[in-house]
């Protein structure tokens, strides 16, 4: 039999990497309660307002229990901007997590902006291309490109992966991506040590490099 007094006393968790569980729990403002009150719907809604859950379930049930499983997104990288360092998502998305180990060790500066917010969604294409620019390993490039980093600039530049050596190569916008990094790597290999400031290949038809 169901009482109007009786309250929801115990809100178990599942799934959560990202959101702690204190912070899901307060969340979805069941705990207390009374059973007949408690809105599955609502607490869900409020679970999605947080940029690390993707989808979250919420059951509430007798004797006074909730239960919530949350599907949290997967961080594909590490996006920089100013002194914060988010995590992103294939779709963009970025977020916040309490655990520093839940993503990749794929890191790209964004230079764009002075700063960004969680939630904020990114060109899904450029996230994509950037990490993937962040996937090459020291040495990878040429012999002394022993410090890959990658950058996204606000000019024609866009996509930029240093060296650490003190030259770079310009990557410009996310389409073409592989090819223009294949013509990059071909040109490099044929370059020996021959010094560089920078290679352009953001037409993956024409190649520039300085000093010529």
């Amino acid at each position: 039999m169901l009482y109007p007094a009786e309250r929801v006393a115990a809100v178990e968790v599942a799934g959560a990497r990202h959101v702690a569980r204190e912070e899901v729990v307060r969340l979805t403002a069941l705990l207390g309660r009374p059973v007949f009150e408690a809105s599955a719907t609502e607490a869900r809604a409020a679970l999605l307002r947080s940029a690390a859950v993707r989808d979250a379930r919420v059951e509430v049930g007798l004797p006074g229990q909730a239960r919530v499983t949350l599907f949290e997104r997967e961080a594909a990288g590490r996006w920089v901007v100013g002194g914060v360092e988010w995590f992103v998502d294939g779709g963009g998305v970025l977020f916040s997590s309490i655990d520093p180990t839940a993503a990749p060790a794929l890191r790209v500066r964004d230079e764009r902006a002075a700063a960004r917010s969680a939630g904020e969604r990114l060109d899904p294409a450029l996230v994509s291309a950037a990490l993937r620019l962040a996937k090459v390993a020291p040495g990878e490039l040429r012999a002394d490109a022993t410090a890959p980093a990658v950058r996204v600039e606000p000019g024609p530049s866009g996509i930029v992966l240093a060296s650490g050596a003190g030259w770079e190569v310009r990557f410009g916008a996310a389409e073409r991506i592989e090819e223009k990094l294949a013509l990059a790597l071909r040109f490099l290999k044929d370059s020996g040590g021959r010094r560089l400031e920078y290679v352009d290949v953001r037409s993956p038809e024409r190649i520039v490099y300085s000093p010529q």
